[in-house]
């Protein structure tokens, strides 16, 4: 019976969840900033739950799939190439990680709670994550040329970072429905847990970002600047392109998830890894800000037209 009023609250109020999550995690975030590392945990159990409801026999690459993927890759070059005509390379390089990082792996768990096709946007968070490891270490070579690692390894790199997030709970559910398909079903039932882990690695993400900021945003602050506007317009013009593509599949929830909500943890690690200067991490963290409390505010009329 707790369980049960537990899951209605945490559904009647997860519109709450992301701003409450982003505010608590900046607020507390010179104590919370060190448990960074358990992030990819908290993604894992967001797709581990969201990927127990699947139906496996409607997941098919659909030409809907395709276009998603040309474009972001479209995308992540034309902003790129304008940044660098009207930016320094600080503020275009921090566009570009933001822009190329693939689709978060929370977009299925949005789908879900707007009433989206949960397959077509598991086709294509797998899909989009296998592509950034060959579109990434391309355009970040050309973009930093001091980068001291290869294609390859650069490619490895990005696989081993994404395979225990986004394919290996995949993985797990596919075996457990073959080896115990009762346990399996049971755990349908507790696919709403995924907004609450979701909710907490928003939280660290929000926390490990405030720290940065208050650790190196004094020296560069007209640059962080440009990249919050930028954030701010960017994710805009994302989430209402991927509406107006939607309307033409008659997918307007997926394709404005896909589109719009970015991996912005995945982002802000590629930063670090690939560029010299940290503050090339402020556009994916200001994005993150924004898209979680674009999705709130969807979530909210969602159930509110839903009631």
């Amino acid at each position: 019976m707790q369980k049960r009023n537990f899951a209605m609250l945490l559904k009647k109020y997860k519109s709450l969840m992301l701003p409450l999550a982003i505010i608590i995690g900046v607020l507390f975030s010179k104590w919370l900033h060190s448990l960074v590392n358990l992030v990819p945990f908290f993604v894992f159990m967001v797709l581990f739950f969201a990927y127990s409801g699947l139906n496996f026999h409607k997941m098919r690459i659909t030409k809907l799939n395709i276009v998603l993927l040309i474009v972001h890759f479209l995308t992540a070059i034309g902003v790129y190439w304008l940044c660098t005509l009207f930016f320094n390379p600080i503020v275009a390089k921090g566009v570009l990680v933001g822009v190329i990082c693939p689709v978060a792996a929370a977009a299925s768990a949005v789908v879900v709670a707007l009433g989206g096709n949960r397959e077509i946007c598991v086709v294509h968070i797998l899909l989009d994550n296998f592509f950034i490891c060959i579109a990434a270490p391309i355009m970040f070579s050309l973009a930093e040329s001091s980068a001291d690692i290869s294609f390859i390894a650069s490619a490895l790199i990005l696989l081993g970072k994404l395979f225990p997030v986004v394919i290996l709970p995949l993985l797990l559910v596919i075996l457990l429905r073959k080896l115990t398909p009762n346990f399996a079903i049971t755990l349908k039932k507790y696919e709403w847990l995924s907004i609450l882990f979701w909710s907490m690695a928003l939280l660290l993400n929000m926390a490990a970002t405030g720290w940065a900021v208050i650790e190196i945003g004094k020296e560069f602050k007209a640059e962080i600047i440009i990249m919050i506007v930028l954030a701010f317009v960017m994710c805009v013009a994302q989430f209402g392109f991927g509406r107006l593509l939607g309307r033409q599949f008659n997918e307007k929830v997926v394709c404005a998830q896909a589109i719009g909500q970015k991996n912005t943890g995945l982002g802000i690690w590629m930063a670090y890894t690939y560029f010299s200067n940290p503050l090339t991490t402020m556009y994916a963290a200001a994005y993150a800000v924004f898209q979680n409390i674009f999705n709130s505010i969807q979530m909210y009329l969602h159930d509110k037209k839903k009631r």
